[in-house]
């Protein structure tokens, strides 16, 4: 087996990002797992905020059906009384006040008519108001539900978001990618090492197309018989190069293995570094030119095995000393 050093680097970004969620994995699978989890407890969170919101809408409906079917009876008493004193009103009307003339017995027969017709009109008035408040209540219990059920599974919302956003993130792709780069090179001799996540810094500003390069990092190093090889590895999706969301790996390798070459070489040691970019996932738009091969994973073993043997034992345990 191959000496193995350090760990995915996109793996450790997937654990801080679950750090931050509130949850704790093990293994990328776990973020499935957990997704599942907390998508099972936001339901039924939400379930039991819509079953409580429902008893307090029959509750509300109750009260305010009740009000009205009262302040319907009470109308209905407030205009059957209205009509007796109409009907004792008529039967006054061929009967004149002491000392009055028939007209100014009309007159008042009238006058009081209108009163009794503002008094029924108001006390209707007030009545029909005094259901006013609990309608208001039920109309703004409606208009706002859906608003609390939202505060109500708030926390469980954002939980199960994080996690959804971990599940369908290119980080996670990419560390299950680079894992299993890892678990691939790790299984040839002892003679290799591997050293991954690894982050390069020069003591000086280097010329690198068209400016400058100080600090690189790589995902993978391998460091073996066959010689010495900078790797950067990509799950790339169709929807993220077309949007252009992914970082470009071949520039990221390209700068990690012309970092690596010339801190080798101010270190007396010559050793060429290759580039590759192991791709998982959709195939890459454009290739990597002359400098940087593409390599599927599942075909990297095959690749790097490829060639002769360029580095001894002591190459091999220079160049860890001088880059780990």
């Amino acid at each position: 087996m191959a000496i193995v050093i350090g760990a995915s680097g996109a793996w450790k970004e997937v654990l801080a990002m679950a750090r931050t969620a509130g949850i704790v994995v093990n293994e990328p699978s776990d973020v499935g797992i957990q997704l599942a989890r907390a998508q099972k407890v936001l339901y039924e969170e939400e379930t039991l905020a819509r079953d409580d919101l429902a008893l307090q809408q029959a509750k509300l409906e109750h009260d305010l059906e009740q009000k009205r079917s009262a302040a319907a009876e009470d109308i209905a008493r407030i205009r059957a009384q209205y009509e007796r004193d109409l009907t004792r009103l008529s039967a006054r009307l061929g009967k004149s006040p002491s000392g009055a003339t028939p007209v100014a017995a009309r007159a008042w027969i009238g006058l009081s008519r209108l009163s009794l017709q503002a008094q029924e009109r108001a006390q209707i008035r007030m009545r029909s108001r005094a259901v006013l408040p609990t309608q208001r209540a039920f109309q703004d219990f409606l208009d706002g539900r859906e608003t609390e059920v939202a505060r109500r599974v708030e926390g469980a919302r954002c939980i199960a978001l994080g996690i959804e956003a971990i599940a369908h993130s290119a980080t996670l792709a990419n560390a299950i990618a680079e894992r299993t780069v890892i678990r691939t090179l790790s299984t040839l001799t002892d003679e290799f090492v591997l050293i991954n996540d690894l982050h390069l810094h020069s003591e000086h500003d280097l010329p690198f197309e068209g400016g400058y390069l100080k600090t690189a990092q790589l995902d993978h190093l391998l460091i073996g018989p066959a010689g010495i090889y900078a790797i950067e590895t990509r799950s790339w999706s169709r929807t993220a190069i077309a949007a252009g969301e992914e970082a470009d790996p071949i520039l990221q390798v390209a700068k990690g293995s012309f970092l690596c070459t010339h801190i080798l070489k101010d270190e007396g040691c010559g050793q060429i570094v290759r580039s590759i970019v192991a791709s998982e996932g959709a195939v890459p738009t454009r290739s990597g030119g002359a400098h940087v091969a593409i390599v599927p994973a599942a075909r990297l073993l095959a690749y790097i095995q490829y060639g002769p043997r360029l580095m001894s034992v002591q190459d091999i345990a220079d160049v860890c000393r001088i880059l780990s």
